[in-house]
């Protein structure tokens, strides 16, 4: 029961959909979670400070009227509010004991305290100015009772004061509130009748606004003149800004849950695309990690699998051309051997005849096994060139002119040129550089009219071997496999103008073990093709070593 319990497990977290959509799901309630707490732990920073904004006009004006009264009249003047305005107001001792370091920040700079009590009322405080002793409130409906209250304290100032000096007088009172202060010598016209009445009878009207989330209080001051506050902002707990930057964060972290989860399946992806163009590359020995059971391991165990059966493969082709080729020396020796018994033991003119073709194609025999076990060699994992530093110029000039004699239709042209000419060597391997070179101008001879060109240029790090020839040229079409293994781009060519199709393959591994490279385009001058060679003029004993190219 166990064990099945076990894979069942593993195929469901095998399962990438599966394993991605988890979690997807845990990070989006994550987010949801955090975007909660957020939005309570913002709410809770903005309700203070907007109930701070509204008791501080109230409480600016409480505590301008108890300073100038003696300590003995001001239990009666928060008794008479008391029983005034419903708000619970004290005169209590200084003691910093039991505040918060919030409250002390505020205490000191001269601001208004606002507590949440546990029974959920507001304990509001304010120190009289230049005295230990603080003046304090409990509210529990804030925006009523601070309105309220505010009203009755600014209608009593301003009924103090003369008719003439009312206007200035607002002026001060406007200073300590928040929200506007207005006397109006008319109603607007959302006061209905029967607010008006209330009015007239010395009450207060509260209008509320639902579009604008506002509060209005009205308050008759004299025949003819109201006292309005407001419009006062109700408190919003979600306004627009908070959820689009709430909303913003959201994605942004969503964003990043769904990055972290592809990102971690592309990584696993690219590993496999590394090891596939590392194998592209030459080194088959490259592998891929498998540490799930997943899709994506599943794919690296199959691609580990099918890169071992191709190196397999290509090692036992290469063992197998090795041998064959090695075994083919044998049997055309004994054939040479008989061949030349024979041609001494007879005079017979067709005889000898028949026996110089046999010869020949000996001789071709023997140059395929040679170029087929040359292949082979270059292409053994773990080679090592002898490099030395050679005269480039005097190596090429040698294979040129060894078919110039036996060309002598052909015109063969090798110039020098480059900055660095005057040095005319690099670090190579001189034997496999002049077969290079050897079988790009014996290539160029095959199809040339009238003209080859062989021409070095040298540079201050590398060096290129351009073979031009004023033949027909190759397609740009079959520039790509024109160095594949016995390829030949023409099947009417024959045997006589072609070889045998390894001649650009063994250079194109021979400029792979010098770190250069082999190219092949249309000449710029005689209109043919252009092969070349480009090859690094040093080789360090510090650059890592080649793997077998494929």
């Amino acid at each position: 029961m166990k064990a099945e319990r076990n894979r069942l497990v593993r195929q469901v977290l095998g399962n990438i959909f599966l394993r991605v959509y988890v979690g997807m799901l845990g990070a989006l309630i994550l987010i949801v979670l955090l975007s909660v707490a957020i939005v309570a732990m913002t709410n809770l920073i903005r309700e203070e400070a907007y109930q701070e904004n509204l008791l501080s006009g109230l409480f600016s004006t409480l505590i301008n009227e108890a300073s100038p009264l003696p300590p003995a009249l001001r239990t009666h003047w928060v008794e008479e509010l008391n029983r005034t305005l419903g708000l619970e107001l004290s005169l209590q001792p200084l003691n910093k004991q039991d505040w918060s370091s919030w409250s002390l920040e505020r205490f000191h700079n001269g601001r208004v305290i606002v507590e949440k009590r546990p029974t959920g009322e507001l304990q509001v405080i304010r120190q009289l100015p230049g005295e230990p002793t603080l003046l304090v409130g409990r509210l529990w409906r804030v925006t009523e009772q601070q309105a309220s209250a505010s009203i009755y304290l600014i209608l009593r100032d301003l009924q103090r004061t003369p008719m003439e000096l009312r206007h200035e007088r607002l002026k001060i009172l406007q200073s300590r509130f928040r929200y506007d202060i207005a006397l109006l010598d008319q109603l607007p016209r959302t006061v209905d009748p029967l607010q008006r009445q209330r009015l007239d009878r010395g009450e207060q009207v509260v209008l509320f606004s639902d579009d604008a989330q506002t509060v209005v209080s009205y308050a008759q001051i004299g025949p003819g003149t109201w006292l309005k506050l407001g419009p006062i902002a109700l408190f919003n707990q979600y306004p627009v800004s908070l959820l689009a930057g709430v909303s913003l964060m959201a994605l942004l972290l969503l964003g990043t849950a769904t990055w972290w989860f592809i990102r971690t399946l592309e990584k696993r992806l690219r590993q496999v695309e590394k090891a596939a163009s590392q194998i592209a590359a030459g080194n088959l020995n490259s592998r891929v990690a498998t540490n799930s059971s997943d899709f994506v391991g599943r794919l690296a165990q199959s691609f580990n699998r099918m890169a071992e059966q191709v190196q397999g493969l290509l090692r036992t082709q290469q063992e197998m051309i090795h041998a064959v080729s090695h075994e083919l020396r044998t049997p055309v020796a004994r054939v040479r051997f008989g061949m030349q018994m024979i041609e001494d033991f007879t005079d017979d003119p067709a005889i000898h005849k028949q026996l110089a073709g046999i010869d020949k194609d000996i001789d071709e025999l023997n140059e395929l096994v040679d170029e087929i076990l040359t292949y082979a060699r270059l292409g053994q994992d773990g080679l090592k060139l002898s490099f030395a530093r050679s005269n480039v110029v005097q190596l090429t000039r040698e294979v040129v002119q060894s078919f110039q004699r036996t060309q002598p239709q052909l015109t063969l042209v090798l110039d020098v040129s480059g900055s660095h000419a005057y040095q005319g060597d690099a670090s190579i391997e001189p034997r496999y550089f002049q077969r290079a070179v050897q079988n790009l101008v014996g290539n160029a001879i095959r199809y040339a009219r009238h003209r080859i060109r062989i021409r070095c240029h040298f540079e201050a790090e590398t060096l290129r071997v351009d073979v031009e020839d004023d033949g027909e040229g190759i397609p740009e079409h079959d520039w790509e496999r024109v160095f594949a293994p016995f390829s030949r781009l023409d099947d009417s060519r024959a045997r006589s103008s072609g070889g045998y199709g390894l001649g650009l393959s063994i250079v194109q591994r021979i400029t792979y073990w010098h770190r250069g490279g082999a190219l092949v385009d249309r000449s710029p001058t005689l209109q043919g093709a252009r092969f070349s060679l480009l090859l690094p003029r040093e080789q360090l004993d510090s650059d890592p070593p080649l793997r077998a190219p494929i």
